[in-house]
């Protein structure tokens, strides 16, 4: 009994050696660079009903840039388990100047990520993001180009009603939380994540203070797609939703809930590519927009190097919540500020794109891109632009 003791004392040992051994030889993460940068330059037409020197009347060139930095590390433990970090660094100053950024483990249950980074009901859904001219499901056009439309960020007329993109994007995209993608299997795969605040939690608050407004809180998502070849064919579906729990008083007009859902399907065979998607965000629309709808469609064909595609989006919004009047201080009430009406709006974007792959990671792409809109910018306001651009675009 003693030497057998010995022999198993003796073989722990032995195995703890040779663990710190390995330990001792595996090596940190190492991060690698990657991402990718854009340089465009366009010439642009816009005109609308608003009056005076506003930013959607207005004819002129301009040179427009984005890009990210990237660094990537991973490392696959002994027991198979593959821990890795993902960073991504604006190219150039911007108010999220650290993208997404996240820690992920994956093995054979699929793959978990902690971080910032986009929930299913976006990463696992098939939209209109063929194109090879500029990016219409990322809003490249509106961003970019075409000031005060539904992407505009300049301040004076965007309303980000995101009009152009059917994935889930307006209720939380990078906010910080916890999702799960399954492996894929007979083709299909789902996904689910929880994000207790819908933006990076980086704001020294508590989830669920009460002061803690401007922010939806508790939101899950989930997700599920299909991707399989027949025969030369291949198919793609997918299909998801995300849900608020807690709307900390940011609920727009009588809805009693804030919810999205959004489908897709592509299919391709030989080099063409054919995409129609749809978005619904119910209850969580800006200025005053009730329920936000989204229908983007495209076409793309691929011949070697060289790609053409012709990509489009409809949106529109649906309120109605009735506004009220401005009424002035008395001596016992300070005054009240008008409150807008609630309004109904659309907008059309279609583009042209071409892309011709000079190498690897390397292209040149243009565009001719149009787009209109009603009631966006303000009531009885429309707006029409139109624009070509032409660009390179690097990954690396």
């Amino acid at each position: 009994m003693k030497k057998n003791l010995l022999a198993t004392s003796a073989l722990i040992a032995a195995g703890a050696l040779a663990s710190q051994g390995a330990l001792a030889e595996a090596k940190p993460i190492d991060l690698k660079v990657g991402g990718y940068y854009e340089q465009w330059v366009g010439m642009i037409f816009q005109d609308s009903d608003a009056a005076g020197n506003h930013p959607s009347n207005a004819d002129e060139l301009d040179v427009q840039e984005d890009g990210e930095i990237h660094f990537k590390g991973s490392m696959t433990a002994d027991n198979g388990l593959t821990f890795g970090v993902n960073v991504q660094l604006e190219a150039s100053t911007s108010g999220d100047q650290i993208d997404e950024n996240y820690l992920f483990v994956r093995g054979s249950f699929g793959e978990i990520v902690l971080g910032a980074e986009n929930g299913p009901a976006y990463a696992m859904h098939y939209g209109t993001d063929i194109d090879k001219g500029i990016g219409l499901e990322e809003g490249d056009g509106g961003v970019y180009w075409f000031r005060s439309t539904s992407s505009g960020s300049d301040g004076q007329g965007g309303t980000h009603w995101q009009l152009h993109t059917s994935r889930n994007v307006i209720i939380d995209n990078d906010s910080q939380k916890i999702r799960w993608i399954s492996p894929r299997f007979e083709g299909f795969q789902i996904g689910l994540s929880y994000a207790p605040e819908g933006r990076d939690d980086k704001d020294d608050r508590v989830p669920n203070e009460l002061d803690n407004v401007g922010t939806y809180e508790q939101i899950a998502a989930g997700a599920v797609n299909f991707d399989q070849t027949f025969d030369d064919v291949r198919v793609r579906i997918s299909a998801g939703g995300q849900y608020v729990g807690d709307h900390n008083t940011k609920v727009n007009g009588s809805e009693d809930s804030v919810w999205a859902v959004s489908t897709g399907i592509r299919i391709g065979v030989g080099g063409f590519e054919g995409t129609l998607a749809y978005g619904h965000t119910n209850g969580a629309g800006p200025a005053k927009a009730e329920q936000v709808d989204v229908v983007t469609a495209g076409i793309s064909y691929t011949d070697g190097p060289l790609g053409v595609s012709l990509t489009g989006a409809y949106g529109w919004t649906q309120n109605d919540e009735p506004g009220s009047p401005a009424s002035p201080a008395t001596e016992t009430s300070p005054a009240i500020a008008a409150v807008e009406a609630g309004r109904d709006a659309e907008q059309f974007t279609l583009q042209l794109g071409v892309q011709y792959k000079v190498g690897p990671g390397v292209s040149i792409n243009g565009a001719a891109i149009y787009a209109r809109s009603s009631d966006l910018i303000a009531e009885d306001v429309d707006f029409t632009g139109f624009g070509v651009v032409g660009g390179v675009k690097l990954s690396f």
